[in-house]
Parts: structure tokens; C-alpha cells; sequence
């Protein structure tokens, strides 16, 4: 077996027990080193391979920067999309890669890509042109769980193409069992019995009949025949977690209390009475329509306000100035906050406290080129402040840190779980510590409350919904 860094025992075992099947899924929770597995399992495999990785945006260029580099042996010559391939400089150079066949090739894309005809064609390309056997790997599985989505669709219609099919998960089930259904499609027609999406949901979901106005619809209102499903995925999975197999340390959650200005204070009320009165009139008949009723409550409790127009108009709050106090004690610190507005509060005060060159951005708006130097310039100590969205939640190591806070939550509970383990992953030798900003009595503590019970406010009824605004 080759082996660029040694494995733990747990990796080990991953590897000799996958690196002659033709696919397998590794639902391995965040840290435990999957992509290293991955890795190890392609460079042990003969002949000489070649590779598609698909990964969500952002996430596919970590691979290119920080995993090959640091897990693969072989000579390996890589393609990391940027785009479509227009200038003549990039055509050349794909060219080239689409012509070595002296050494492993890996094509690197986000998954987002596939939805355009110039990253499906460029995939294609390249696996038409491969002469041996071609692995093809889904990072962050969970991108094409929804097999109505034209994403997932491309993927499949690209895995027939594939020898060797991979996926890999730390949350491989985030909104229920049914979310496994495209996965394990992607790896093999046959790897569960059963031949399409409908017939795989009538036998683990329990449905009723719902009626809205004229129109009547199915509705999933529970699961069943879990174990059935558990032993189904045994044969080609591998489910691992951090307590069984590596020594980590603990976690450690607190809340930091935040008052709210006056004027603040003000707003939020305002705007929750109108909330009410709107329900009571029947202006809102939706759980959508109450989503965005809250969005909007919680962007004043984190200091702006979004205008009819578009404008975000900042706030004063005290939300900030918590946050710098806990910088002062607590060394380099990785930052999430749910909206882009957060980000940019936080980026003039830390960059007016502590110089330009202290503070770094990955967000949605961040260039894909800049995200990776992003992560790279915290982890070597150039930066002492990470500042991320949900963009930053997957896949990024920044062990750097021993402290997380969380400036606002946004409501997904699969963001708030990967982010966590950003922190807590291999190499940390320190206990983490997680600190929520919180305004208290308010939609803050609420959104807190159902993550910390594993669940989401999106998957909320109406009638919960209205409640909370109340």
C-alpha cells in the first residue's frame, strides 16, 4: 500500500476494504479524515487511474490546494475548474491535461458547474478521453440528494461513463432517508433494490393526503423501515464517528448575552406586530411566506434592516462590540454569521481594531481563487480572524483555532453541524469551544434551541411558525 502520510488504524482499514470494489460511500462524520481514505484508496488502485472530483463551489479548489498535495504520492496532474474554458492560455492548458495519459489525472469541479453546458462538456471531455479506468468521487454527497434537480440529473447521466464511483458524507441524511435515494444511484443502479425515487419512498416514508383549498397533495409525516434501509447500505458503506476512533477533544458550547438598542429594540417590535396583524388578517397563508417574516426579524436583532428597495441599512447594536471583546482574550478565532451584512460589519471592525492583513473572508461573494489563500493565510498564522458563511461550513480544515463563534445562525441545521467541525478535526490538540451571540427572548434563542435539538425551522408547520412570532 503507498501511503504519502501515514493513516490512522481507522483510515487503514477503510482502504484495504474498499481499494478493489468498484464503489463504496463513506458516511464518515466531519475530521475523521475521509478525503484522505479517498485518496489512498485511488493511489493503491491499478492501473494508473483517472479521477473526477465533484464538490460543492469553493470546496472542489480545497482539494486542488490542500488535499492532493498533502495525501497523494503518485505523479498527479490536475485540472481545477475556474470556468468556462474560453482564452486561448486555458484551452492550451487543458489540452495538455486532456493529452497526458503518462500519469494520474484529476479534473476538479464544483457540482454547480454541471448545471452549465460548458461544465458538463468539459467533464464529459475528459472522461471520453481517459484509457484507464476512471474514478468519479462526490464530495459532500448531500449536493445531489434531490433527484429532481438538474445538478443530480448531470451527475448521473456523467457516472455512467465512470469504473469506480465514490461519495462521500458526513451528514449524508439531512432532511430524511430520502435523501439517500440519488446517492446510492450515483454509485450503482443496483446498489438498493429498488428502481425508482416513488418506489423507494412508499417504502420508507409514511404519507398522507393533504388538501389546500382545491387541490390535494401527498405529504411525508414520519419514516419507517429504517433498520430495513441501515442494512441495505452496510454492504457498500462505511459509517465512522470521531469518538470511536480518534482521541479529540471535547467540545464546549456557551451563549454570550447581547442587549439590543433602543432603536433596535423598537424596530424588532414594530415589525413583529405587523408580522401578527398580517397573520390574523390571512395576508400570510404559508410556511414560506413566515420564513421570510423571521428572516427579517432576525436581521434586525444582528443589526440591519433591508429596505422595500434592496437596501441594507445598518444598525446600532451592541453585537459587534461583544464580539471584539472576546477576540481580545481568545487568539485566533473563526467567525460564522448567516448574512453577507455580518460579514461586512465585522470585516471594518476587526480590520479598524487590529490591521487589514489580521482578517480574512470566504463567503458567497468571496472569488474562487481568493477562498483557498483565504483559508491558507489563517492556517499559517498570516490572519488571525476567519470571517465565513455557509459558503465556508464544508469541508474546510482550520484547526488553527480552538474557538468558534457564531455571530448569527442562519437556520440550517447541516451548515450548523459541518461548520462546527472546521474547527474539531484531526491534528487539534485543544478543547473547542463554541460561543452563540444571543439576544435574549427573541427569535435568536428560538433558532438556537431547534438547532441544538437537531432540527430546522424550516421544517417547521405554519402554525409553529406564527407561534414563534408571537
Amino acid at each position: 500500500m503507498i501511503y504519502k502520510t501515514e493513516p490512522f488504524k481507522h483510515q487503514k482499514n477503510a482502504v484495504e476494504r474498499f481499494v478493489s470494489k468498484p464503489y463504496g460511500a463513506l458516511f464518515c462524520e466531519m475530521g475523521t479524515g475521509k478525503t484522505k481514505i479517498i485518496l489512498d484508496v485511488v493511489q493503491n488502485a491499478e492501473p494508473v487511474n483517472d479521477v473526477v472530483v465533484i464538490a460543492p463551489n469553493g470546496l472542489h479548489h480545497n482539494w486542488a490546494t490542500n488535499e492532493i498535495p498533502r495525501h497523494f504520492g503518485k505523479e498527479v496532474e490536475v485540472f481545477c475548474w475556474k470556468g468556462p474554458i474560453k482564452s486561448k492560455k486555458m484551452k492550451q492548458e487543458f489540452n495538455r491535461f486532456l493529452n497526458n495519459n503518462l500519469q494520474t489525472r484529476m479534473l476538479l469541479i464544483n457540482v454547480e458547474a454541471l448545471r452549465t453546458s460548458a461544465g458538463y462538456d468539459t467533464t464529459d471531455k475528459f472522461l471520453d478521453s481517459s484509457v484507464s479506468k476512471k474514478h468519479m468521487i462526490i464530495d459532500e454527497s448531500t449536493c445531489i440528494k434531490n433527484p429532481k434537480a438538474i445538478q443530480t440529473k448531470r451527475v448521473l447521466k456523467l457516472s455512467e461513463k465512470a469504473d469506480c464511483k465514490w461519495i462521500l458524507n458526513g451528514t449524508p441524511i439531512t432532511q430524511g432517508p430520502l435523501d439517500l435515494f440519488s446517492q446510492c444511484r450515483f454509485l450503482a443502479k443496483d446498489a438498493l433494490p429498488y428502481t425508482t425515487y416513488t418506489a423507494f419512498k412508499h417504502q420508507f416514508a409514511i404519507e398522507t393526503t393533504m388538501t389546500m383549498g382545491q387541490r390535494a397533495f401527498k405529504k411525508i409525516i414520519g419514516y419507517q423501515n429504517i433498520e430495513e434501509l441501515t442494512k441495505l447500505l452496510e454492504p457498500f458503506s462505511l459509517r465512522l464517528e470521531k469518538k470511536d476512533c480518534l482521541d479529540l477533544p471535547d467540545k464546549t458550547f456557551s451563549t454570550v448575552s447581547v442587549e439590543l438598542e433602543p432603536e433596535q429594540e423598537r424596530m424588532y417590535q414594530r415589525m413583529k406586530d405587523d408580522c401578527i396583524i398580517e397573520f390574523e388578517s390571512g395576508n400570510i397563508v404559508t410556511a414560506t411566506m413566515a420564513l421570510t417574516q423571521l428572516v427579517k426579524l432576525h436581521q434586525i436583532l444582528t443589526g440591519f434592516v433591508v429596505t422595500d428597495d434592496g437596501e441594507a441599512i445598518s444598525l446600532k447594536n451592541n453585537r459587534v462590540k461583544m464580539l471584539l471583546q472576546i477576540a481580545e482574550t481568545s487568539g485566533p478565532l473563526v467567525i460564522f454569521c448567516a448574512y453577507k451584512q455580518n460579514v461586512q460589519h465585522l470585516e471594518e471592525a476587526l480590520t479598524a481594531q487590529y490591521g487589514k492583513d489580521s482578517v480574512v473572508v470566504y463567503s458567497g461573494d468571496t472569488p474562487s481563487n481568493k477562498r483557498s489563500e483565504a483559508v491558507e493565510r489563517f492556517q499559517s498564522g498570516d490572519a488571525q480572524f476567519f470571517i465565513g458563511t455557509s459558503a465556508a461550513a464544508k469541508g474546510l480544515t482550520l484547526h488553527r483555532a480552538s474557538t468558534m463563534v457564531y455571530y448569527s445562525n442562519n437556520y440550517s441545521l447541516e451548515t450548523r453541524l459541518q461548520s462546527q467541525d472546521r474547527i474539531h478535526r484531526i491534528g487539534q490538540d485543544k478543547k473547542c469551544t463554541y460561543i452563540d451571540l444571543v439576544v435574549n427572548n427573541s427569535l435568536d434563542e428560538i433558532i438556537l434551541k431547534r438547532l441544538m435539538q437537531k432540527k430546522e425551522l424550516s421544517s417547521m408547520v405554519l402554525d409553529d411558525l406564527i407561534e414563534i412570532i408571537k
